[in-house]
């Protein structure tokens, strides 16, 4: 017990030793000296390995075990999408997961909204008229897919098609620029809200304003968990951090999670960081249009935090929260910090980097 309590004791120091010796000889080539930093002296990074691992685990499993796939059927639409706007078509393409596409088409259709699968079964039904049918592959493949289109009921206008479409078919925009920028500086952080309840269906059109934004092969990998019970509420705002000062003025409050089981691959772990950025902006816009504010809310990657988050809402481990957002009817008297922003010159650069 002694030993133990003299190693706890001095453990920081040794980590600061070491901690000293490797930063001081590392450079932008060492990789190695990195990896040494992590295994041994910071455990920062382990709750990311395993939430991407297990993503990766969940999204390999459902596609190995043929159950439903929104994200891979998602993206693979998309795919196949982007392959009929090219100006010299391929004559044939998509041969590595058109199958699979039409498979998991067959487990997940009864899982998906139906705006999202009519967009699937248009592209498809594009795609298989284009495709050169001498193929095995693709006779296997439409042959799977008629089996499932048979069973989808739609109900959709015949004459409209979730397919590409020639740009000038968009209608222009009627918003001026300078609205468009005079909502974007109305827009505060505001922290002091007046009591009372949003109402669902603002909440959902400010979703459905980001929704919009793009997102990465249309995956969308993200989800909002909205607050609006007090009880529920006042357990959720000690998790974050910032919040002391003004967490009896929140009503309701939204908590972004993206999901790692829409990649099979390391390399895509940071989209749902991206994806969830560019939709939160989109939604917090789409909430101030309709006279509502707002103020994001950081979620820093504290262990204990995490932990917190995953057993009060029993949040799966391959879900990484982004943020969570206040939100509400601002109070007339309540301040707002100006936060003046920069210049766009202070950060645009034309044609080659350079250091401010």
């Amino acid at each position: 017990m002694r030993l133990r309590k003299k190693i706890h004791r001095i453990k920081p120091r040794i980590k600061n030793f070491f901690s000293k010796k490797i930063l001081a000889r590392l450079d932008e080539e060492g990789i190695f000296l990195a990896k040494l930093y992590y295994f041994f002296l910071d455990s920062s990074f382990n709750r990311e390995m395993l939430s991407v691992l297990l993503g990766k685990k969940v999204h390999n499993s459902r596609n190995e075990n043929l159950e439903s796939n929104q994200a891979f059927l998602r993206r693979s639409t998309h795919r196949i999408e982007k392959g009929l706007i090219v100006p010299k078509q391929k004559k044939h393409y998509a041969l590595g997961y058109i199958y699979d596409t039409c498979r998991i088409l067959r487990v997940t259709y009864k899982d998906i909204d139906e705006k999202s699968l009519s967009w699937v079964v248009d592209v498809l039904d594009a795609y298989f008229k284009r495709a050169d049918d001498t193929l095995d592959v693709i006779k296997k493949s439409k042959k799977e897919f008629d089996a499932i289109r048979s069973k989808i009921s739609i109900q959709q206008e015949p004459n409209i098609k979730s397919i590409p479409f020639e740009h000038k078919e968009l209608e222009a925009s009627k918003i001026a620029f300078s609205d468009y920028l005079k909502l974007t500086e109305r827009r505060h952080s505001v922290r002091y809200f007046e009591n009372g309840l949003v109402d669902k269906t603002l909440i959902e059109n400010a979703v459905s304003a980001g929704l919009q934004s793009p997102s990465a092969c249309n995956r969308q990998p993200f989800e909002v968990l909205v607050l609006q019970d007090k009880n529920v509420i006042s357990k959720a705002v000690e998790l974050p951090m910032g919040v002391q000062t003004f967490k009896d003025e929140i009503k309701n409050l939204a908590i972004v999670l993206g999901d790692l089981s829409y990649y099979s691959e390391e390399r895509d772990r940071h989209i749902i960081y991206i994806d969830s950025g560019l939709f939160v902006m989109s939604f917090v816009l789409g909430l101030e249009a309709q006279g509502l504010s707002s103020c994001v809310i950081n979620w820093p990657d504290i262990e204990e935090r995490e932990n917190s988050l995953y057993k009060q809402f029993k949040i799966p481990k391959h879900k990484r929260c982004i943020c969570f957002i206040a939100f509400g009817y601002a109070k007339s008297k309540g301040l707002v910090p100006f936060s003046e922003k920069k210049e766009a010159s202070d950060i645009v650069m034309y044609n080659e980097y350079s250091n401010r």
